[in-house]
């Protein structure tokens, strides 16, 4: 699955564990072959199943750090999908600071607007919305007004306003949700 499509933070949480277990498992069935069907090569054996453990351990740590977050909301997707027209969305996003992970249910941009809107309880708006400015002004977007809102209906009200101004060129809107899947996990 994609990024930025929904259900994306499930899909990966599953991917992850899978490919963590089938590594692991791999790992460990070559190396009790290799003791049985090669005894005096132990350490060759060792070595071949650590390698064989590196995939998965990545994969373990993808698990584990998606395993924190949960999908994003089905009512907002579904707000999302009914009001936005021909505004491009990304879904499932979330953003890492040095402090603290955001999880944003779906990001819409239009030329000069990008709006976010979450489910999160726990998200700090403020600081999220000076993080995405700081990144998009490092990126050379500096006429760009970020907004995240955790109310649907304030989010409703401003993708409807942004869904009747956009034209038919999304360009610089692709652009600037390429680069929110850019600093995405």
């Amino acid at each position: 699955m994609k990024k930025g499509t929904y259900g994306y933070i499930s899909r990966m949480k599953l991917v992850s564990g899978l490919i963590a277990a089938a590594a692991f498992g791999m790992a460990a069935f070559v190396y009790f072959s290799g003791l049985h069907f090669f005894p005096a090569q132990r350490t060759m054996v060792a070595i071949v199943t650590t390698l064989i453990c590196i995939p998965g351990a990545m994969a373990l740590v993808r698990f584990i750090m998606f395993m924190r977050f949960k999908e994003g909301s089905r009512e907002i997707h579904d707000l999302t999908e009914k009001t936005r027209g021909g505004v491009p969305a990304f879904y499932d996003s979330i953003i890492t600071t040095s402090d603290k992970s955001y999880v944003v249910d779906v990001f819409v941009a239009s030329e000069n607007d990008l709006i976010g809107c979450t489910s999160y309880d726990k998200v700090d708006i403020p600081k999220l919305e000076k993080h995405l400015n700081d990144i998009f002004t490092l990126n050379k977007y500096k006429s760009l007004n970020i907004r995240v809102f955790s109310n649907a209906d304030k989010y409703r009200e401003r993708l409807v306003t942004m869904s009747e101004r956009s034209g038919s060129d999304n360009g610089r809107a692709l652009a600037v949700l390429h680069l929110v899947g850019r600093i995405s996990l």
